[in-house]
């Protein structure tokens, strides 16, 4: 009687992921990881990882001494990477060297085309911040004609750049998604997107309202938790609202977890099924 009821209730789970999967036309769901961690991703269910750009493309090392073995033999796909520009190569301020980010962005994208991995988060807090007296008008105007420059040579390796907002706490400049979406505006290149990153417009209390505003740039989605950037679950924040504008806009990007992880073997599970059921939740309420 118990390994049946047992099985009940697993065939119920079963069921009920399948009939999520088919009928709200959920996201791609990946995870912020390290590549060594792909085997529990896997195992978590999502299918894909989403690792840094010094992890798994390796900027600052020679091409003979590059490898894309480790790509390779990750559990699941590697089709997002994140912390594109390190802080040592500045965007904005006095010590802006356009020669030295195209020969870096060069090499980034380069290899990415050849590890097949079509889209790189654009973060980089500590290479945009604007340091202290400088201009920040001045700031813009060279970080929007760097995005141009960045945004032309990705067309020529296949690679979508996504700009993320970062809340004030981990940088001073491009706190929402708002000014994010002016840039993509004054940037106007099919190869320049943007991430909503969930939890930096919770820590600035943008209105998921925004995500309408940004429709045709919207490209891929972080996801964390306000308070501490927890799993969605964790402290039990609730998404439907940017859901249910991603679901008004089409969305058909993907969602990845960048969370401070505690325990990932427990989190992941509880992360999956808290976004799969918020946002079924959000498509009843459309």
């Amino acid at each position: 009687m118990k390994k049946l009821k047992l099985f009940l209730l697993l065939s119920i789970c079963v069921f009920q992921q399948v009939s999520y999967a088919q009928s709200a036309n959920f996201p791609e769901l990946g995870v912020c990881a390290r590549l060594d961690q792909s085997p529990l991703v896997k195992k978590s269910g999502y299918t894909f990882i989403q690792p840094t750009v010094a992890e798994v493309l390796q900027p600052m090392i020679a091409d003979s001494s590059f490898t894309s073995v480790k790509i390779d033999n990750s559990d699941v796909a590697v089709s997002v990477v994140n912390v594109f520009i390190p802080g040592t190569i500045k965007t904005t301020g006095p010590d802006v060297d356009e020669a030295l980010i195209m020969n870096y962005a060069t090499t980034v994208f380069k290899r990415a085309q050849r590890s097949n991995i079509p889209l790189i988060v654009f973060g980089s807090g500590a290479s945009r911040h604007i340091p202290d007296g400088f201009d920040r008008d001045v700031a813009l105007k060279q970080f929007v004609k760097v995005c141009k420059m960045l945004s032309t040579l990705a067309a020529q390796y296949d690679v979508v750049l996504a700009l993320e907002s970062q809340n004030k706490t981990e940088c001073n400049f491009l706190n929402t998604l708002r000014e994010c979406i002016g840039v993509a505006e004054a940037v106007n290149h099919p190869n320049f997107k943007i991430t909503v990153d969930i939890y930096h417009m919770m820590r600035e209390n943008e209105p998921a309202s925004i995500i309408l505003d940004g429709a045709k740039y919207i490209y891929h989605c972080d996801i964390g938790e306000k308070e501490n950037r927890t799993a969605p679950g964790i402290m039990g924040d609730d998404f439907t609202p940017f859901f249910r504008a991603f679901q008004q806009i089409g969305y058909t990007g993907k969602i990845a977890l960048e969370c401070r992880f505690v325990d990932l073997e427990k989190e992941l599970p509880l992360a999956m099924h808290t976004i799969r059921k918020q946002w079924q939740t959000a498509l009843d309420k459309l």
